[in-house]
């Protein structure tokens, strides 16, 4: 399960920042933080699965969430694309800047900062991946 059309998954790359075992009611057997509120976890609903209809949280069924949990440490990079994407990335070196990784890619700004759920355009960092359209 992933966002319905009106709270679609946000896609970007992303840390996991927090797990819970054990979360209950529609967040299954386990639950990992992605960004803000949005999480990877388990279902109540197993029937849900494949299909949009959470508020952007990705959701898997018990057994597989159980399995990425007990493998996925807090820091790992997630990385978050529609299946409809045809995103590409580029990875943030010394003196970038959101304004200057468009113009030198010919993308729109506003695009990329839709793009990558970004918060805070004057906050990049070396290494960062930033996803654009191909």
């Amino acid at each position: 399960m992933f966002g319905k059309p009106s709270t679609p998954s946000p896609t970007s790359i992303f840390k996991i920042t927090e797990k819970a075992p054990n979360p209950g009611g529609v967040f299954g057997t386990r639950r990992m933080r992605f960004y803000k509120d949005y999480r990877i976890h388990g279902t109540n609903n197993p029937a849900s699965i494949g299909k949009a209809v959470s508020n952007g949280c990705i959701c898997m069924y018990n057994q597989d969430i159980n399995y990425a949990y007990s493998l996925v440490p807090i820091g790992t990079e997630v990385t978050n694309l529609s299946s409809q994407t045809t995103d590409h990335c580029y990875v943030v070196q010394s003196r970038d800047t959101l304004f200057s990784i468009s113009q030198n890619l010919g993308i729109n700004y506003n695009a990329i900062l839709r793009n990558n759920s970004v918060i805070d355009p004057n906050t990049i960092y070396v290494s960062q991946k930033i996803l654009f359209p191909r």
